[in-house]
């Protein structure tokens, strides 16, 4: 697994077990192999202790219960283990730019699950829907923080999982869902 990552063009440090690695500098991604449900719990715990580090799980065989079960175990991508090198470094790619690629199955088994056209009140809290209104009508975070009675640091924490909860990676792609969902309207 090791020469694959690294020739995928990452640089790979071995474990024998993911509860054994620990994050340094280096860290940005983990790649695990899953075989029995211990290691999804081993994954489940890790994500829970480093939510930062995103998990590429690694199964046998791709199927949508092993898919479905690793991301419901916190994986952000899953592989099959004979996949190729681009799938790799695809998975990797996507779990550390906080996506994810999944069996087009699957996907459209989850969208079944959603509205069409979800009302945003199903998607986020008010306290939510205020601060993306605050932001669109141009407020600092370091204002946002302060009528919510947050430090900044931790507004930007609040509202960067805001954006991952919404589907969006930055302020500018929030503010536009906001409005195609009629957040700002209110």
């Amino acid at each position: 697994m090791a020469a694959v990552v690294q020739d995928a063009g990452f640089e790979p440090v071995e474990c024998a077990v993911i509860a054994d690695w620990r994050p340094g500098r280096h860290g940005i991604a983990v790649v695990a192999g899953v075989r029995s449900p211990a290691e999804l719990d081993a994954i489940a715990a890790f994500v829970a202790e480093y939510p930062h580090i995103p998990v590429v799980a690694v199964v046998a065989i791709l199927d949508l219960g092993e898919v479905a079960s690793a991301l419901c175990s916190g994986a952000a991508a899953v592989v099959a283990e004979d996949d190729e090198i681009e799938g790799y470094r695809a998975a990797l790619e996507n779990a550390i730019e906080g996506r994810t690629a999944l069996p087009v199955a699957l996907a459209r088994s989850m969208a079944r699950r959603i509205p069409a056209s979800p009302d945003a009140a199903a998607w986020i809290e008010p306290v939510e829907a205020s601060h993306l209104r605050k932001l669109a009508a141009g407020k600092t975070v370091a204002a946002i923080a302060d009528d919510a009675g947050y430090s900044e640091r931790e507004m930007f924490r609040i509202l960067n999982e805001l954006y991952a909860h919404i589907g969006v990676r930055n302020r500018t792609e929030a503010i536009v869902w906001a409005a195609r969902h009629g957040v700002l309207d209110e």
